[in-house]
């Protein structure tokens, strides 16, 4: 066997929250939507699909001791804190604040343009650091896209406070791609857009199709004999952690 699937979120299966300003689409537990089998997938406690409408979001808030990540997919939204930062996250960007011993602030889509994004939160290793704020521009082309890789410590242009790697990846229509030659054991794939066909060549390892929005939990057994095929462009993220 070359992998195993541990879980499998479904687009339409996500908890769904709407306003007035706001369609949000919940891959594991959040606010009032509750399911202890779906409270979190090892260090990853939220994966948000966001559209925000222009000249709206989220007002003044406060969070301690977590891990969150903005990944902007369509327009920008723009990042106010009680450090006095000052940040306009554009898509392609990506920006991680870690809470620490706590930080106030408010994301609010100041364009005249739907904002869509995803916000994920991840568990710290750490409780009680110093906050902090950074955000970073990825590459626009068709590539395996690293975020951040906590193996490479000290060296990434981002931090964050846990065992745990991120890429964006975007592929053109392609048969037999691997997938990074540095992840761990336990894999997490979101689809923003595209489909995707996650195969093996172990025949004891059962292929999976995912969609836009599906989202993919599994344990990498031999990397080796895992492969992608996509039949359209695909973009979708990667989370690696060496445990749950």
């Amino acid at each position: 066997m070359s992998l195993k699937i541990i879980k499998i979120r479904k687009s339409d299966e996500r908890f769904i929250s709407n306003r007035e300003w706001l369609h949000s689409r919940h891959s594991f537990s959040f606010a009032e939507h509750r399911d202890p089998k779906w409270d979190n997938f090892g260090k990853i406690k939220v994966i948000n699909e966001d559209i925000i409408s222009p000249n709206a979001g989220f007002n003044k808030h406060s969070h301690a001791n977590m891990e969150i990540i903005t990944v902007v997919t369509k327009g920008a939204i723009t990042h106010r804190d009680s450090l006095n930062n000052l940040g306009k996250i554009h898509q392609n960007e990506v920006q991680v604040m870690s809470a620490g011993t706590g930080i106030t602030h408010s994301e609010k889509n100041e364009e005249s343009e739907t904002c869509k994004l995803y916000q994920i939160w991840i568990f710290p290793q750490k409780e009680n650091i110093k906050p902090r704020y950074d955000q970073i521009s990825l590459n626009e082309k068709l590539c395996d896209n690293l975020i951040f890789d906590y193996k490479n410590g000290n060296n990434n242009k981002l931090f964050v406070n846990q065992n745990i790697s991120l890429w964006r990846c975007r592929y053109k229509p392609i048969k037999e791609k691997k997938l990074p030659l540095r992840i761990d054991k336990y894999n997490w794939i979101q689809i923003i857009k595209g489909n995707l066909l996650l195969k093996s060549k172990d025949s004891n390892s059962k292929n999976i199709s995912l969609f836009s929005g599906d989202g993919l939990g599994f344990e990498v057994i031999n990397l080796k004999d895992i492969y992608i095929d996509t039949e359209k462009e695909l973009d979708f993220l990667l989370f690696s952690m060496p445990s749950l």
